[in-house]
């Protein structure tokens, strides 16, 4: 992911009452960490967690290369309008473990990045401060949150699978994507001041095809779904439960899936039931 955009602290930041409030949880190993929001007193231990990852883990969080300690210091900072959760060591309540904020960019949608110490890697601990940074939004009113993700970092993409992701824009340089995922439930819908048409395009692909970039050429906002893989996990909503906002919202629904395999023929077969008026054949 990249680096989000830091911001300096409002004195009247919304989670300052809240600072003090903690939970607890247990990792898949049996450890536990205490989850709470950071303030700006913490600033600089989460700088210390960013200096201690790993040259691929920092890549992986920032998408570049570890910068001098004053930028870092500068990417751990934020402010009104950023929520920012760190877990701590229960054991070591002094040793932070892991950092997740969200940044708004739009209304209605915050970009999110997380980072976790190599330590307590591959234990649960990106499933807890997502789940939790999903709550915080969806508190605070948000409707998707956005990840940038280098397609290299496999656990992160894993990791928003559980949550349904679209993706969002075109993937850049092939190798980072645009991924959003729904902060009240289900696949996430549409932005408010999307422009010109709302096209669904379902599709086993994170790049555009010539017919995708023509579709943003004409001035079309575009989402993605790369449909059900039972391999991985991902069902589709409107098979499984009915609901789909993102296919609910859309002007028109391209379905480009396998035609071959039994999950996909389902979606196809539900978007011709519900919306026959919107598949493009």
């Amino acid at each position: 992911m990249r680096a989000l955009s830091p911001c300096s602290c409002a004195a009247g930041c919304p989670y300052s009452a809240l600072m003090t409030a903690s939970r607890e949880c247990q990792l898949a190993d049996g450890r536990v960490v205490m989850l709470r929001l950071a303030g700006p007193a913490d600033v600089p231990a989460i700088a210390g967690l960013y200096l201690d990852l790993s040259p691929e883990s920092f890549y992986r969080r920032f998408n570049t290369e570890r910068p001098a300690p004053a930028l870092v210091a500068q990417l751990a900072s934020f402010g009104s309008g950023t929520a920012c959760l760190m877990a701590t060591a229960r054991s070591d309540p002094g040793c932070l473990v892991a950092e997740a904020r969200y940044v708004p960019i739009a209304p209605g949608t915050a970009e999110l990045a997380l980072a976790v110490a190599d330590s307590y890697q591959r234990a649960g601990m990106g499933h807890i401060l997502l789940d939790a940074l999903v709550e915080r939004a969806r508190e605070e009113g948000l409707e998707r949150l956005r990840a940038v993700v280098l397609l290299a970092n496999t656990p992160m993409l894993r990791l928003l699978q559980h949550y349904g992701w679209a993706l969002a824009a075109p993937t850049e340089d092939y190798s980072v994507a645009f991924l959003e995922i729904s902060a009240v439930g289900g696949m996430p819908g549409w932005p408010a001041d999307s422009a010109g048409r709302r096209v669904l395009v379902e599709r086993r692909s994170l790049f555009d095809d010539q017919q995708v970039a023509a579709l943003r050429a004409a001035g079309n906002e575009v989402r993605q779904c790369t449909g059900p893989r039972r391999e991985a996990g991902r069902a589709c909503p409107l098979v499984t439960s009915g609901h789909c906002q993102l296919a609910e919202e859309a002007d028109l629904i391209m379905s480009l899936l396998p035609g071959d395999e039994p999950d996909c023929t389902a979606v196809l077969a539900a978007h011709r039931r519900r919306w026959p008026y919107r598949v493009a054949e």
